[in-house]
Parts: C-alpha cells; structure tokens; sequence
C-alpha cells in the first residue's frame, strides 16, 4: 500500500534498537501458548498455518516444530532477513503488508500475536487487513488474534521507564491520546539521541469483535491469558479472540 510519508512502524521496526529492547520477550511463555492453540484448534501435521506480523518467526518457528507448513510475513524487510535465516520447505518467510491481499493460497489457520495490530492512524486499515485474513483461510479456517487489554493498561497511564542495554540509554513515557496508547521512546547512543514513538489503539473487546465481524469472521471464544482463563475487562493481561471463518 502506498503512503505519501513513512509510518512510524516502518522504520522503528526496522532499528536495532527496536530488537535491542525488546530481545527479552518471554519465549517460553510464546511456547506453551502456541503448543495450547495447536490442541485447542485440533491442527494436524502438515496444514498450512500463516503468522501475520510474524517480526523474526519467533512464533513462526514453534509453529513449525509443531509439522505444520507455516508461512510468516512481516513489512519489516530486516526482521524477515533475520526470519528467513530458519527457512525450510515447510517454513517460509516474505516481506508484506497486511493492508495488501496475500494470494498464496488458502490456510487452514492463521496467528496475529503479541499485539501486532492496531498500528494504523485509520480504523479501516485495521479492517482491510482482518478482510485479507479472512480471504485468505479456507472455509472453517480460525484464526487467533492475540491483543493487549488496554483497560488496565491505561489504568497505569501516564507511567514512565527507563534502561540500558549494551552501552545504550533508553527511556520512555506512556500516556493516552485520541484512542491510542502512545510510548515515546528516547534512544542516546554515545553522542546520538534519537527519538521515536509506538502507536496502538486501545481497542475494546466489544470494537475487536465487531471489527472481526464486519470482516466476515464468526467469534468463538474470547480468553484473558495465555492460559485461556475468561477474559476480565479490568484485570486481564491479554485480550485473544478466537475468530471461524464462515
């Protein structure tokens, strides 16, 4: 999709600062939620699976250790090249916009984790890039879209942080602002400050489900954790939507 200016998630992505800070994810937690979805969702060895933002295949990966045929996709053409380092046959990597059809064929399931969505400054990109996952299941296919809860979240706000990895300072501010949750980030590298910022949207369960909707998909299950405990508005770490296509 063409944009007259560069977006903020695409060239803070594609920093190595963005991965310097955010290196130390939880990898065994992104493991026993994945290994649950396989079992929840009955997938067998050899479906087609698709990852949508997969960064660099962490998830992508774990699904694959599972037999199943994954493909990941990501805009961030440097996480991809990091990505595409774990290719085989039956995992595969491309650089690709969610905002664009895919055309790669039909998915029996597709993952969006850790909240890689609700990045665009409008609503309807959000839309447009639940409608490419829809066309791009097969009938009955699920998917599974793992997304922060923003009611406690901005409970906390504004809130601050600060830390230092390999030599470089980083701090931020978090705070709300027209439906978003907004982190401003300064980077101080030697000499250098640089600064950028994260937009997500503060997506309720009721406007997630409705957006899924409107895609076309049939909501089957909403969870609050990794866990797939019931989800609670005030005290959930985790909004997930477990969404058919009908």
């Amino acid at each position: 999709m063409n944009t007259e200016q560069k977006q903020w998630f695409e060239s803070w992505f594609d920093t190595a600062y963005y991965h310097a800070l955010y290196q130390h994810r939880n990898d065994e937690e992104a493991r026993l939620f994945i290994a649950t979805m396989v079992m929840y969702l009955k997938l067998q060895p050899h479906q087609r699976v698709l990852d949508v933002a997969c960064g660099k295949g962490r998830h992508s990966r774990v699904l694959h250790e599972h037999g199943l045929k994954v493909l990941g996709f990501d805009l961030s053409e440097n996480s991809i090249n990091e990505a595409g380092i774990y290719s085989s046959d039956e995992l595969q990597f491309k650089v690709h916009d969610m905002r664009e059809p895919l055309n790669e064929g039909s998915f029996d399931a597709a993952f969006n984790l850790f909240t890689s969505f609700g990045y665009f400054d409008r609503s309807e990109h959000d839309l447009i890039s639940l409608r490419n996952v829809y066309h791009s299941l097969s009938d009955g296919g699920y998917f599974v879209q793992d997304y922060l809860n923003a009611e406690p979240v901005m409970n906390e706000l504004p809130s601050k942080g600060k830390t230092e990895i390999d030599g470089v300072n980083y701090s931020w501010i978090k705070h709300f602002y027209q439906g978003q949750i907004l982190k401003d980030i300064e980077v101080m590298d030697g000499q250098n400050t640089l600064n950028f910022q994260e937009k997500v949207k503060a997506y309720t369960l009721e406007e997630l489900k409705f957006l899924h909707e409107q895609a076309g998909f049939n909501v089957k299950q909403v969870f609050g954790n990794y866990k797939l405990d019931d989800f609670d508005p005030p005290s959930s770490p985790r909004l997930i939507l477990i969404s058919q296509k009908k």
